[in-house]
């Protein structure tokens, strides 16, 4: 009977194993669905340039528009010099708080990819993007800029 019970909890043991083995991990580099969309840098220039975009059906956003998709950034620019941001991991930090890792790819486009990492925080339809800056003189160690939900 013993013999029994040892088996049939060594067989269950494996069974857990070979099912967490088998189950995916979770996937990485996915925006949070709530970051999604388009935004604009909250101010008045950002909010008439939202106005604008809203008031017709453009191809493009205008300057200084953001892009977030499923996988990848779109900081839009003058001249179609737009900076994407390829999406390679991200992590959940606290409540609306997501460290993100992106190759960074601007104009021309002929350079490397560099990879950086960035903090965004979603507070309600208020998206604030941190960077940590590399000149260590300057009293401040972070960059952030506040950007406005645009639309949905």
């Amino acid at each position: 009977m013993k013999i029994k019970t040892t088996l049939t909890i060594g067989l269950l043991g494996l069974c857990a194993a070979a099912v967490q083995a088998a189950t995916p991990a979770p996937a990485t580099g996915l925006t949070p669905v709530d970051m999604r969309g388009l935004w604009f840098l909250k101010n008045e220039q950002g909010a008439a340039k939202c106005a604008a975009y809203l008031g017709r059906k453009p191809v493009e956003p205008d300057p200084g528009a953001l892009v977030i998709s499923e996988r990848q950034l779109q900081l839009w620019a003058e001249n179609t010099q737009t900076t994407m941001f390829f999406v390679t991991d991200i992590q959940a930090r606290r409540a609306n708080t997501w460290r993100l890792q992106a190759l960074v790819d601007v104009p021309p486009y002929e350079k490397p990819k560099v990879l950086e990492t960035y903090v965004f925080e979603l507070r309600q339809d208020e998206l604030l993007w941190s960077k940590r800056r590399n000149d260590d003189q300057l009293p401040e160690q972070v960059d952030t800029e506040v950007f406005a939900r645009c639309g949905y």
